[in-house]
């Protein structure tokens, strides 16, 4: 029976000091409930844990080091800066143990000793992406004292030492550039900041008031038209918004830069490519909106690349002599609830309250869909799409919406070609082909009945699409190669997920709490197996630092540095707009982790203000919290900086982007650089699935779930460097 740790800390300082065997057995128990307590939030478990081991005087697992990051967490900066101070003065401290103890002595507004502390850091660093920490370090730290002039140099060195740090040392660039006026600098540094990481929507906020300010309206109207695609619940943005559009004339859809297509590019007479031979239809609800169904159009236009009907299930054959590239009008009508249909010259060809659908008579029949008026085109992509198959118009009281009626296999070309960069391997199309046309299968079986009757919807919920004019002929290639083949649990389509990069390691289905996701392993996505991390200080270097060697998404040629590691600065302020969404909380006191799966990943974060506290659980909500539709993923870590008793600034360094279950393309694309084969690789990241051939049902599963038959022999860092 194991000892109770409460007794062993009540025991300490009264028994004698423990032999060196007993004092590694009490360690090892020490550092499991340390892990247990910090994964579950308990910190004060976790600190008795550390306290134990510091006592104990082991040198590893770095109890100072560990207890230090414990204490911050708990919202102690001061108990931390301490320990930190302790375990930078150990023989062998590293240039992550000195940043990390000028960002204690920053979290407490002691800016002249964190300048000290990072310097040191920089004379001890061993590695680009802890240089690159210390030197933005050094230049917020002159921010915060107010010496704009001075954060230049070090945040100039910032960007150019580490990939990680380009980003977030640009946005601050630009913060030190406007408190000294320079605005042309601050529009070259947020723009920077932005092109560099997409994600990083603190720089995109101050562009957005940066060209308002510069009376860049039209700039500064497409600015806030992106925040609000990430937030429609920014009431602020939306207000700016709807001021700078005020301004812009002329189009505006040409303003934003909307796509638009003049005519259906798919050949209906194309021989090259045979037809698939599995017809089984998908529907996916076009212009997918922020509410989970398809947006409401008042009027768009359409037109086939081939001869086409009008049918509708209560009329049957309303038109039968649609001409290829006519143009026809879809038009509501409000002052009577009728959806009209217009000719070319706007006669009416007929009215309808129904569903009715454009069918092109080819078998590579298409409907282009032009010009969409939405009714809110907030995070609404409103460009032109041609959709293979027909297209169902399904009126409402307030406009209709637009239904994509086609073969599944036709439909995925358009899906594996947006979500896979040009160029990639063969094997890695191969392998999305089938994780999506799993996807695809899954929510044909699992669909919410509404009056559309989608099965999903063209947005990123769960697979994007924008039709032909996305289509790439490799990914046409690789759909067909894998003709009817898909993923299954129990002999039915399983219900599989997908994101850019892990970060590392998958998350396990079953920590996510969410149920029907239990068969979702969790895997590393690396070709090197690493020890998974045991302490905080671990955790706190995997998302500092860069990537370890070995990880598949490093190999794949498309990868940018963001969707690996990133930082991201927030203020308090916004998050305080935000928390007051669902409760106003006053000021910002504290803000901890709550919870963490055992890859890392944030389950929980509570925050607590001058009248309450809230509890942010699931991805979801702490997206909302922390950076609506702009978090890359829940693998980080938190450094909270205080103004007195207030958080002013909250500082996250994190991994992976997506939700890191199931597939991650990076690592598929890396996989597949190295050679590996499509089942292969759908293998290894869905272990606990079989890959089964849903054309042909009454054949033999094609692979049997378990792990996959490979062994790892290369070395690519080692390849990379032949090339």
């Amino acid at each position: 029976m194991k000892r109770p740790l409460a007794l062993l800390l009540a025991l300490a300082g009264a028994l004698a000091p423990p032999s060196p065997a007993r004092a590694a057995a009490d360690g090892g128990e020490a550092v499991s409930t340390a892990r247990a307590a910090f994964l579950a939030g308990r910190y004060d478990d976790a600190e008795s844990a550390w306290r134990y081991l510091s006592e104990l005087g082991v040198a590893a697992p770095e109890p100072e080091a560990n207890l230090s990051l414990t204490l911050r967490d708990k919202g102690q900066h001061e108990a931390a800066t301490a320990q930190w101070l302790k375990a930078s003065l150990l023989e062998g401290a590293d240039g992550f143990a000195w940043n990390q103890r000028a960002w204690s002595y920053l979290a407490t507004g002691r800016q002249r000793e964190a300048r000290d502390a990072f310097t040191r850091a920089l004379d001890r660093s061993s590695t680009t992406a802890t240089q690159a920490e210390a030197n933005v370090g050094l230049g917020l730290s002159y921010i915060l004292d107010a010496k704009p002039k001075a954060a230049d140099a070090p945040l100039r060195r910032a960007g150019l030492s580490g990939p990680y740090a380009i980003s977030v040392s640009a946005q601050l660039t630009a913060e030190a550039a406007t408190m000294t006026g320079e605005r042309q600098t601050v529009l070259t540094y947020l723009r920077q900041a932005v092109e560099i990481d997409p994600a990083n929507n603190e720089a995109l906020r101050g562009l957005a008031k940066a060209l308002a300010d510069a009376g860049d309206n039209r700039a500064a109207w497409r600015a806030y038209k992106k925040i609000l695609s990430l937030d429609p619940k920014d009431t602020e943005a939306r207000k700016h918004y709807e001021k700078a559009g005020s301004f812009v004339t002329g189009d505006l859809d040409a303003a934003a830069g909307v796509r638009r297509v003049a005519r259906p590019v798919l050949d209906p007479d194309r021989t090259d490519q045979a037809m698939a031979a599995d017809t089984r239809a998908i529907r996916v609800g076009l212009y997918g909106a922020p509410d989970g169904r398809p947006a409401v159009l008042t009027r768009a236009y359409v037109m086939a690349n081939s001869a086409f009907k009008v049918t509708s299930v209560s009329h049957g054959t309303m038109r039968d002599n649609g001409r290829p590239f006519d143009q026809w009008e879809i038009d509501f009508r409000p002052e009577n609830g009728l959806v009209e249909v217009r000719d070319a010259a706007r006669n009416i060809l007929f009215t309808s309250k129904t569903p009715f659908a454009f069918m092109p008579d080819a078998k590579r029949g298409s409907v282009l869909i032009k010009t969409a008026v939405i009714t809110d085109p907030i995070g609404v992509d409103p460009g032109d799409r041609e959709m293979r198959g027909g297209v169902e118009v399904v009126p409402n009281p307030w406009g209709f919406r637009l239904v994509q009626v086609a073969p599944v296999e036709q439909y995925l070309i358009g899906v594996v070609s947006l979500v896979m960069p040009i160029d990639s391997p063969p094997q890695a199309l191969r392998a999305q082909a089938v994780v999506s046309r799993t996807a695809a299968y899954w929510a044909s079986e699992n669909r919410d009945e509404t009056l559309e009757r989608c099965d999903l919807l063209d947005d990123d919920s769960t697979q994007r699409t924008i039709g032909v004019s996305g289509e790439m002929s490799s990914a046409a290639q690789a759909v067909a190669d894998t003709e009817g083949i898909a993923l299954a649990l129990k002999g039915r389509a399983a219900r599989v997920m997908q994101h850019g990069d892990s970060g590392g390691t998958t998350e396990d289905g079953a920590e996510t709490g969410e149920p029907g996701l239990e068969h979702l392993a969790s895997v590393q996505d690396s070709s090197k197996p690493s020890i998974p991390w045991r302490t905080p200080v671990e955790l706190e270097k995997y998302t500092h630092e860069a990537p370890p060697e070995g990880l598949y998404s490093e190999s794949a040629a498309v990868s940018t540095p963001n969707s690996s590691r990133w930082m991201r600065i927030l203020d308090a302020r916004d998050l305080r707009k935000r928390v007051e969404r669902r409760k106003d909380l006053g000021v910002i006191r504290r803000l901890r982790v709550a919870g963490r799966s055992p890859t890392g990943r944030v389950r929980a974060i509570e925050v607590t203000g001058a009248d309450g506290t809230a509890m942010y659980t699931g991805r979801k909500e702490i997206e909302e919290l922390l950076g609506p539709g702009s978090l890359r993923s829940t693998l980080f870590t938190v450094q909270p900086l205080m103004d007195g008793k207030r958080v002013a600034r909250v500082i996250l360094w994190g991994a992976g982007t997506g939700n890191g279950l199931g597939f991650p393309r990076a690592g598929a694309l890396g996989q597949a650089s190295l050679g590996v084969g499509w089942r292969e690789i759908v293998r290894h990241y869905f272990p606990r699935l079989e890959v089964k051939d849903f054309l042909h049902p009454t054949a033999e599963l094609v692979i049997p779930p378990g792990v996959g038959p490979y062994r790892r022999t290369r070395d690519f860092h080692k390849q990379k460097k032949n090339k």
